[in-house]
């Protein structure tokens, strides 16, 4: 009976505070309810106001921007004015540990919340950047056109996934550091791999040119069994009017070969 009256008693003295704090919290739900909406409201306003751009709307529709940003941004809102009503529910009841707790939640989600502003901007721009860089390889006649525009847009979102990770307080300079290897690398296989590919291409523009030094069109030349007038000097290659047609001899030719310089007709 004396711990039921001393519970009792406990309670009467609580009881203005737990009133108290939950009218807090239904407060704060109404109000969270509220600027969610409004929040909510006003992105999307906002984004339909920045889609006057053709290419901009494109991206934005693209990226999925246009429904999952007021979604986010709404949620932020509600959740940080819950929090921070919740925070002073519990403080009125002397739980301080909890309101510390939950103070670094609300204070620890604005951070959050640029993260995600981050990787939605570079969601937009990366499409954007996609499709410039696409069109521009389509222009110069890039057969692989959209990879080029995918590889843009994909080390876009790499530097926007670092940013974002440091903003919500990761130390990312291992990711750094093992992407710049990656991409070195990536970079130094294509240049391997072009040098590779285009030796008889540099073998026929150096030879070509010490070929232009000792001919000149009109002389009468002969290499291997072919035999005829130069009638052009390319960067790459000989052209010869032969009896049969025009042959076009490749330049490495006149260096790797002995040709002869006929005097008369062909």
């Amino acid at each position: 009976m004396e711990w039921l009256t001393n519970l009792t008693e406990s309670a009467q003295q609580l009881l203005p505070n737990i009133v108290a704090a939950a009218g807090l919290l239904l407060a704060g739900w109404l109000l969270a309810v509220a600027l969610r909406f409004i929040a909510g409201r006003l992105v999307r306003r906002l984004l339909d106001g920045a889609n006057r751009d053709a290419r901009v709307a494109a991206a934005v529709r693209d990226s999925g921007a246009r429904s999952v940003v007021p979604k986010i941004v709404a949620g932020f809102v509600f959740w940080v004015v819950l929090l921070l009503f919740a925070a002073a529910a519990i403080e009125s009841l002397g739980f301080t540990v909890v309101t510390s707790v939950l103070g670094q939640i609300a204070y620890y989600l604005p951070n959050v919340l640029a993260a995600v502003g981050v990787i939605v901007v570079a969601l937009v721009l990366g499409k954007l950047a996609s499709r410039a860089a696409s069109a521009g390889a389509r222009t110069a006649g890039i057969a692989r056109a959209e990879a080029v525009g995918q590889t843009i847009q994909a080390a876009v979102l790499l530097v926007a996934f670092v940013v974002a990770l440091d903003q919500i307080g990761i130390d990312a300079q291992l990711l750094v550091i093992l992407v710049t290897v990656v991409i070195g690398a990536a970079f130094a296989a294509a240049g391997l791999a072009f040098g590779i590919g285009a030796n008889t291409a540099v073998s026929n523009i150096v030879a070509a040119y010490y070929v232009s030094q000792s001919y000149t069109v009109g002389q009468i030349a002969r290499i291997g069994d072919i035999e005829g007038e130069i009638i052009q000097l390319t960067p790459t290659a000989v052209m010869l009017a032969t009896r049969e047609g025009r042959v076009m001899v490749p330049a490495k030719r006149f260096s790797e070969e002995a040709s002869l310089l006929l005097v008369g007709e062909a």
